[in-house]
């Protein structure tokens, strides 16, 4: 099999680039492969057909563009959305999203409702999915731990948070200890964890725990507080929380291929992988990440756009876009970039207020 060429970001001379905007711009607007007869129509570019039809072919083997079918027109890979986005897009989308946000909620509501109302009107605005994710908080504190025997082996490990929230996980234990064993690890591991910050509980040792009266009573002792570092651990995560599932329906590729809208709805239900996906991205203050640049498989025929909200000054958050990989980033990307700003105003006042 030949190699294929390779071409560095930024290498595409004017034409190939003028061709590569075309192809991008129409696969948006249509969702369907591109041909050099709709380029050369569409688009004043100065060149035949044929010329077009010669750009497109070499770009396809630097991998920017992909032919789906061997009589099919060009659509833009991954790095061929990544290449638009970095170097050829428009920078002045047109900011729908600023008269759907004058239907903001006023300051004072919860945090909650106000990230499902905003989520709401940037669904709305932009026709894809909106998502939003609360920053991790490592400050909350465990009220109660309290261990439950549901058998000799088994027994039901409960976590209380301060916000009342609940975490119920049953553990198989390595050994099996006597009842009064039982409650003297339930008096330990009280003293250790009921009262800390979760970041106090993540910060301890499970192998320095106390001695026990025996080494397999001090092993339940470890399993135990491992487990009441993972409850901990969960209850610190924030929430996830999205809006307008009904506008990837709509979308050509997915009325295509159901099995791909099905995985893409599948890791919304489950929230957990997305929102720790989002915990990293809520270290840039613009996060893009397109098709198959995605962590989680699943979400592959897909891209995210997302941005930093803030309260006053401490980040709380991101907020966002999910569409095809074909989404209109002209439009997403300084629609999300102004959400999160007007959330945070939002939020600010809130506090203030």
């Amino acid at each position: 099999m030949p190699r294929r060429a390779v071409v560095k970001a930024g290498e595409l001379d004017a034409r190939k680039a003028a061709i590569l905007r075309a192809v991008a711009r129409e696969h948006i607007r249509t969702g369907e492969p591109v041909g050099s007869q709709a380029i050369v129509q569409r688009y004043a570019l100065g060149i035949k057909p044929a010329t077009v039809r010669n750009e497109m072919a070499a770009m396809t083997e630097y991998g920017y563009l992909l032919q789906p079918h061997t009589s099919a027109g060009r659509v833009p890979t991954t790095r061929g959305y990544r290449y638009y986005v970095e170097h050829l897009i428009s920078r002045a989308g047109s900011l729908r999203i600023e008269g759907y946000l004058k239907r903001l909620p006023a300051p004072g509501e919860s945090l909650t409702e106000m990230l499902d109302a905003t989520l709401q009107i940037l669904a709305r605005a932009a026709h894809y999915i909106a998502f939003a994710a609360t920053a991790r908080d490592e400050t909350l504190r465990l009220l109660r731990c309290v261990i439950t025997p549901c058998g000799a082996w088994r027994v039901l490990s409960v976590v209380i948070t301060e916000h009342g929230a609940v975490d119920n996980r049953l553990v198989e234990l390595a050994h099996a200890p006597s009842q009064r064993a039982l409650s003297r690890i339930q008096s330990i591991l009280a003293s250790i964890v009921e009262g800390q910050t979760v970041r106090h509980v993540l910060s301890l040792d499970p192998e320095q725990a106390p001695s026990m009266e025996s080494p397999a009573e001090r092993e339940v002792l470890v399993q135990l507080l491992r487990t009441v570092q993972q409850q901990a651990q969960e209850a610190a995560e924030g929430e996830l929380l999205y809006a307008g599932t009904v506008y990837l329906l709509h979308q050509p590729e997915f009325q295509r291929e159901v099995h791909q809208l099905e995985a893409v709805l599948r890791v919304l239900e489950e929230r957990k992988s997305l929102y720790r996906l989002l915990q990293k991205h809520s270290e840039a203050e613009v996060q893009l990440t397109i098709g198959e640049e995605n962590p989680i498989e699943a979400l592959r025929t897909c891209s995210l756009v997302s941005a930093r909200y803030y309260v006053g000054t401490r980040p709380a958050g991101v907020i966002g876009l999910m569409g095809p990989v074909r989404m209109d980033y002209d439009r997403a990307l300084p629609t999300v970039q102004r959400t999160a700003q007007a959330l945070s105003e939002l939020l600010t006042r809130t506090l203030h207020s």
